[in-house]
């Protein structure tokens, strides 16, 4: 299912390959969530071999564990928005934003950063999930916040990149599934040539993309409006 959405079956998406010391990170998270099943380790799981260090990025491996409260990529995105002086641009499958996030994402805008927010459009693989996103939209575009619905299929991509100097990538989605239900792994790459990258990247999918006109939008059906408001009492699930 993944690739660069040439058709409406293909999933945009975006892979990895890390190499280097980051692979430890990686490696520790695993070897967390398999040891909390209960199972005993593999032996080669069990060591951390000398990795090379082929370029000079900065990689922070950040673990989100299933629990109650704030975990570490909660803390990361509420760092990386806080921190931000000029743009975040923001592309994930599902996105149902606390409160607080929501706060921090005006508040962002209040002191000046565009903020963009590429989300799945008509080829949305969960509805209800995207009803759930869609009950947020009217507070951020009122706010000034830019959202945009990818249109050649699902978008499946999880980024956030700020100030053109920092991207968060990996398996989380803003959401609170991703961060209460889920066992997560992202990373924060400090990177000029993989930033610029993911910048122009993001750049290609808005071309592909429309952006929801807050006009509009404020004169959706009542069906929809109704569907959103159902889908409120699960949001926590989504």
């Amino acid at each position: 299912m993944g690739g660069d959405a040439r058709n409406n079956t293909e999933w945009r998406d975006t892979h990895f390959r890390v190499e280097g010391p980051a692979v430890d990170g990686l490696a520790a998270a695993f070897i967390q969530d398999w040891a909390e099943t209960g199972r005993p380790l593999y032996d080669e799981r069990d060591r951390f071999p000398d990795q090379p260090q082929p370029g000079a990025a900065a990689v922070q491996v950040v673990r989100g564990s299933a629990s109650i409260g704030w975990n570490d990529i909660r803390t990361v995105w509420h760092v990386l928005i806080r921190s931000s002086r000029h743009r975040i641009r923001l592309q994930t499958a599902y996105f149902s934003p606390d409160s607080q996030l929501v706060a921090a994402l005006k508040e962002a805008v209040s002191r000046g950063v565009d903020v963009d927010i590429l989300l799945p459009g008509p080829n949305a693989d969960k509805r209800v999930a995207q009803l759930a996103s869609e009950a947020t939209h009217a507070d951020l575009i009122s706010a000034g916040i830019r959202i945009w619905n990818f249109q050649p299929s699902m978008l499946h991509t999880k980024i956030m990149v700020v100030d053109g100097a920092a991207a968060l990538v990996g398996s989380s989605n803003v959401n609170r599934r991703s961060l209460d239900h889920d066992e997560e792994v992202a990373m924060v790459v400090i990177d000029q040539a993989s930033v610029d990258l993911l910048d122009h990247q993001f750049t290609e999918d808005l071309q592909r993309s429309r952006q929801i006109d807050l006009s509009r939008w404020q004169t959706r059906s009542a069906p929809q409006k109704t569907l959103e408001t159902a889908v409120t009492a699960i949001r926590r699930w989504l």
